[in-house]
């Protein structure tokens, strides 16, 4: 997959880091949280480095990757989107699979891992744009589903 910028993605990325104070309002009606605004927002690199099966690495540039540092820290991963394509989850699953490696603890002989909360704001949308998207995770162990919420407004 190509790793290319639209003016879209510059602009979102441009409008989050220069009045990040916009960022509380979104995340509360979006997540169903309930931060007052006062909170610290910090701003991960949106640059990750993916192995890939052939030994390769492949560079994916997301959105915004952020932590909102309240009475606990979350993580939060936003993609804005003109119009929804077949990548789309792929492209989530590999973002959100990167950034929850690269907050990663070994404990032991476990790799404690956490997914950040993640959304997309379609910029157009139409009847059939879903409220969220999904990506299930079969383990041995059972299935796990993540969701991505959808900001949309059609």
């Amino acid at each position: 997959m190509p790793t290319s910028n639209t003016p879209y993605d510059d602009v979102f990325r441009t409008l989050l880091n220069d009045c990040s104070q916009l960022i509380i309002p979104i995340i509360n009606e979006v997540f169903g949280e309930h931060f007052s605004g006062d909170e610290k927002i910090v701003f991960s690199p949106n640059e990750h480095f993916i192995n890939m099966q052939d030994g390769e690495e492949a560079k994916r540039v997301t959105d915004a990757h952020f932590a909102i540092y309240g009475y606990i820290v979350k993580m939060y991963h936003f993609e804005c989107q003109s119009t929804p394509d077949n990548s789309m989850l792929v492209r989530f699953f590999e973002y959100d699979s990167q950034i929850a490696l690269d907050g990663s603890k070994l404990v032991g002989n476990t790799l404690k891992v956490k997914f950040p909360h993640s959304a997309v704001l379609f910029l157009r949308c139409n009847q059939s744009t879903p409220d969220k998207m999904t990506i299930e995770i079969e383990t041995p162990n059972g299935a796990i589903n993540y969701d991505i919420q959808v900001l949309r407004n059609c």
